[in-house]
């Protein structure tokens, strides 16, 4: 991995004080965004959500086959169309300490980690003309069932601090992993899947996914080449949460770090306040946890504001992003089981 090279942006920032450098500013809070509770596009949502729902049964039983671990594309979409729950850009967060630029395009992000199989369906709207937003490009990151982000292996998750034995590399990453990290693009419907696990947990943090929204992407998805709209996490319900995590692998590391819950997370409380909401409404595949899950959010998206620093003191602790030098060899591995079900690689 490589620095992504840019000159520093100081931003003024309203520091949280956790262990884990993941902050909020004044401005981002604010910046150009509408809160669900406003009902901006309430109507336009709600013409959608009768055909979504009409169809979500005959998804369901589709994607119900035994051992379900790879199903079709489009066909096989839980939801094919915005659904009424909608995420309308709660307040920006920043990337954190283990985002990556120049992620792999592809759906599939699982990499043989362990962990319960997660279908997750991303709808993006455009909150200025209330419609599907196509040709967004979503990136999503997140750990492990133990704690651990690829890149990031190095670093222990119940301290956040280097584990015995490792070193950085002058980018701040640790390894050359790729695991449960990639870029999907919307459809004509706005609509985007990845198929994951569902996350674990670290030290000072509630179990959560990052995303950022890019609206303009012409001949790269770099951070440096396309600007972002969004940069946010997602989140689960606390039953969810802990239903999932009775199971294996997640269960052992119950056994090693206390969880910290959505209560005790300061940006869960910062995502999901005055009308905002950055919940995934999550559905069970089968008649068990292990067979695997759905999820649904909807994004919106200002596809005409400013975009966000993706460098300076506000971004992570390095101050920028690194680069994904991704050999030919390792991106067709991280791809194979995407090229075999039809999923092309940007």
């Amino acid at each position: 991995m490589k620095f992504y090279q840019a000159s520093a942006l100081l931003v003024a920032a309203a520091t949280l004080c956790i262990a884990h450098p993941e902050r909020l500013t004044t401005e981002s809070a604010k910046r150009e965004l509408i809160g669900r509770g406003t009902d901006n596009c309430a109507a336009q949502i709600e013409a959608r959500k009768a055909d979504m729902l009409s169809k979500r049964s005959a998804s369901l039983r589709k994607r119900q086959v035994a051992n379900g671990k790879l199903f079709s594309k489009r066909e096989e979409l839980q939801y094919t169309t915005i659904q009424n729950d909608t995420c309308v850009l709660a307040p920006d967060t920043i990337f954190g300490p283990y985002a990556i630029d120049e992620e792999i395009f592809r759906h599939d992000l699982r990499e043989g980690q362990s962990g319960v199989d997660l279908y997750l369906d991303i709808g993006v709207i455009d909150v200025e003309t209330c419609e599907p937003l196509p040709n967004a490009y979503l990136t999503i990151w997140h750990c492990n069932a133990t704690g651990s982000y690829s890149g990031f292996t190095g670093i222990n998750p119940q301290t956040s601090e280097l584990l015995d034995g490792w070193t950085k590399q002058d980018d701040g990453t640790t390894d050359e992993e790729t695991f449960l990290r990639g870029i999907m693009s919307t459809d004509t419907n706005g609509m985007a899947e990845f198929l994951t696990i569902f996350p674990g947990y670290y030290v000072t943090r509630s179990t959560h996914i990052h995303l950022t929204v890019q609206t303009n992407v012409t001949t790269s998805s770099s951070y440096s080449a396309a600007s972002v709209q969004h940069i946010g996490q997602l989140f689960f319900n606390e039953s969810m949460i802990n239903s999932v995590y009775e199971l294996d692998p997640y269960a052992q590391h119950l056994l090693t770090l206390n969880r910290t819950t959505n209560s005790e997370d300061k940006l869960y409380t910062s995502a999901n306040a005055d009308g905002y909401s950055s919940v995934i409404s999550v559905t069970k595949l089968g008649a068990d946890l292990a067979d695997g899950l759905v999820g649904y959010i909807t994004v919106g998206v200002n596809s005409s504001a400013a975009a966000l620093t993706t460098s300076g003191e506000s971004v992570n602790p390095m101050g920028v992003i690194p680069t994904v030098s991704v050999a030919s060899s390792v991106r067709a591995a991280a791809t194979i089981v995407d090229v075999a079900a039809g999923y092309g690689a940007a």
